[in-house]
């Protein structure tokens, strides 16, 4: 498999606390690497270097070769990292519909004057995200959602939806933060069907946090544990499950 995605050494300082330390994995074509841990383990600020919202004090984040540290959030994701969040971020006041249009921005070229115009490359552009977006809706059992105000879905709809949305453009790494949060039993395994679709048709390459252990283990190819800004080990989710230092620092017992 090729490599995607390659963070070393990647560390954040703040004020003096060492929130990140030097942490280094490979994120390879069509895998699912898990980001495990308590609370303050350092998983969501790895997540913010990768992408850009926390400027890394020291290391390299690597999209196919290029270093992508510092950058802003709006370049890396310009260059292939997408990013959910735990607190969401949809636009409460446009359509469901709307909203995974967002997500496509890139694949519809033409300017407000191409549209306004009438003209054909930019409408055919504009036709096609459309019934992109519908088909993503559908797969995920929220088409009958398209026309509805994004903020007048439940929490666990509205987690769906911003989920759509990032994979709609199929960027070559995803980075989800807490997916399952809010959502029923069915909603969690349409959404990991989903992504099982994108790692094996698309070979997107996907690192997830999530504190769901059942979930991880079932969907994970390799799983990285992190407690205090380190990471603690790392390996298949049979390894995680037999490593004595896991048990200890996550799990709490031996």
């Amino acid at each position: 498999m090729t490599d995607l995605l390659t963070v070393e050494g990647l560390s954040v300082r703040f004020a003096g606390l060492t929130a990140l330390d030097a942490v280094s994995f490979r994120l390879s074509e069509g895998q699912v690497r898990a980001v495990i841990g308590p609370n303050g383990a350092g998983k969501t600020t790895l997540f913010n270097a990768i992408s850009g919202y926390v400027r890394p004090s020291a290391g390299r984040v690597l999209l196919r070769g290029q270093d992508v540290a510092g950058d802003s959030p709006h370049a890396i994701a310009g260059h292939g990292i997408r990013r959910t969040f735990q607190n969401g971020g949809l636009f409460p006041a446009l359509t469901v519909l709307e909203n995974v249009l967002t997500g496509l921005t890139t694949e519809t070229p033409g300017s407000f004057l191409d549209l306004l115009f009438g003209r054909r490359r930019a409408l055919e552009a504009e036709r096609a995200a459309i019934a992109k977006a519908r088909a993503l809706l559908e797969l995920m059992s929220m088409g009958h959602m398209a026309d509805a105000r994004a903020g007048s879905l439940s929490g666990g709809q509205q987690r769906i939806v911003e989920i759509i949305r990032t994979v709609a453009s199929e960027p070559p790494v995803l980075l989800l933060d807490e997916p399952a949060v809010g959502l029923s039993p069915v909603a969690r395994a349409q959404m990991m069907e989903i992504i099982a679709r994108l790692t094996g048709e698309k070979g997107v390459a996907v690192l997830l946090i999530e504190h769901a252990v059942e979930l991880v283990m079932a969907s994970a190819d390799r799983i990285l544990v992190m407690a205090a800004g380190k990471r603690i080990a790392e390996g298949t989710p049979d390894e995680i499950r037999a490593d004595r230092a896991v048990l200890e620092a996550y799990l709490g017992h031996a």
